[in-house]
């Protein structure tokens, strides 16, 4: 089964996906932008740049041979460069002319000698469409909820939080976004199989009519668990942490008005908010007790604080996965999830965790007061979360992956 796997980006859960074809012998060619290894001249040249040390980083692939790789690099280059000095309407449309660009130059490259291609969201149209003229069977795969589902919940938010709107989130709902939901359509109706990674995202796109027998689900993998014992203090504050951007899709206002409601002392909680902020500061200023604010971390030490906190908050209205979960649980961090989330997939609540309704501030601040009046209930779901999450690791998401491509291919044949 010679296989394709096309993704501009090489975030952990693509790199998984690409490991997966290779270990199961059935990769040709991983089409990617910019990517690192010890064998590529481009990025040993790009490393003494400074400008350019976080890509090299996050974009390291050394564990595929060099030759399974085809890259068209220079546009993302460019597109990265310019996310750090210009506005996010610029950045956005490189961001549309370097992801299209992508797709033209991958289908352009397909071949007929393939059996299957491997697409992602958004990166694809031309690509599929070059596939179904071969008779290549195709997965498409919808990291995200479908479009309507956000876009209804970002206008309902933008009339009940008028200080919500800002350039960056009206993004998401303005003339653009419709003809870029019209591509995501298409997409949809032109792959074999459609594959996500939770039953949220497979309700919105059930939801948008989407036929449910070509949808696949397979949540993404826990990280690997952390050796250290965690311990929840019994007495001092109960440490409550949000780690993602702040912003109006990751329901981070609902967070600050539940922490508002509760009005816990210094002494029964406190807040950690950890990540860039998009929304207006004047909702976040004024927040009552204790409440520590870090826009910019690592995330090796984001994972530290992953062993420090008692309990991570995920408030998002709409997540197609949140791979901050599964990190947090890995490290004995029990999660306070919204069910628009990877939450119902992985989280049985009250015992590895909890669940809110999106959007709900009564709902939040309930489970918010819960633990920290329950700090042995906190520390017993912390111990089943780290459980689960052992039980759960990456090799046997992508022996699932194998499993499921192999069926439906073999079915599509």
């Amino acid at each position: 089964m010679r296989s394709v796997v096309a993704s501009p980006t090489i975030a952990p859960h693509v790199r998984q996906t690409v490991t997966a074809y290779q270990e199961a012998g059935f990769l040709e060619t991983f089409y990617t932008s910019f990517f690192t290894h010890p064998d590529y001249r481009l990025a040993a040249a790009l490393s003494r740049v400074p400008q350019f040390g976080h890509e090299i980083r996050k974009r390291a692939f050394h564990e595929l041979p060099i030759e399974k790789i085809a890259a068209r690099p220079w546009p993302e280059l460019f597109r990265s460069l310019s996310a750090r000095t210009l506005g996010p309407r610029t950045t956005d449309r490189l961001w549309e002319w370097s992801e299209l660009g992508f797709d033209q130059w991958v289908a352009r490259n397909l071949s007929v000698r393939a059996d299957v291609v491997h697409t992602y969201e958004h990166a694809a149209l031309a690509t599929l469409t070059a596939a179904k003229k071969m008779h290549i069977f195709s997965i498409y795969e919808q990291p995200s909820q479908h479009h309507t589902c956000f876009s209804q919940i970002a206008r309902k938010q933008m009339v009940l939080y008028p200080e919500l709107r800002n350039a960056t989130d009206d993004l998401q709902v303005n003339t653009h976004a419709a003809r870029r939901n019209r591509r995501r359509d298409a997409e949809l109706s032109m792959a074999s199989v459609v594959l996500c990674n939770s039953l949220f995202t497979k309700n919105t796109l059930i939801a948008a009519g989407v036929e449910a027998k070509k949808i696949a689900v397979i949540p993404l993998a826990f990280p690997e668990v952390s050796a250290m014992e965690k311990i929840t203090p019994a007495t001092g504050p109960l440490k409550f942490l949000y780690a993602g951007n702040q912003s109006m899709r990751k329901g981070v206002h609902i967070l600050y008005q539940a922490w508002r409601r509760c009005n816990f002392s210094e002494s029964q909680a406190s807040l950690w908010l950890i990540g860039n902020m998009s929304l207006p500061l004047s909702l976040r200023n004024g927040l009552p007790g204790d409440v520590l604010i870090r826009e910019h971390i690592a995330h090796n030490e984001l994972m530290q604080l992953y062993s420090q906190a008692d309990v991570l908050v995920f408030p998002t209205l709409a997540d197609g996965f949140g791979m901050v979960v599964t990190e947090a649980m890995s490290q004995g961090l029990p999660v306070i999830a919204s069910t628009n989330s990877c939450g119902p997939d992985i989280i049985e609540p009250f015992y590895d965790g909890w669940l809110v309704p999106p959007g709900e501030v009564d709902a939040l601040a309930e489970h918010l007061r819960w633990c920290v009046g329950h700090r042995d209930e906190v520390a017993a779901c912390g111990r089943a979360a780290k459980k689960k999450a052992g039980s759960y690791q990456w090799p046997e998401y992508r022996q699932n992956l194998m499993k499921l491509v192999t069926k439906e291919w073999t079915q599509f044949r």
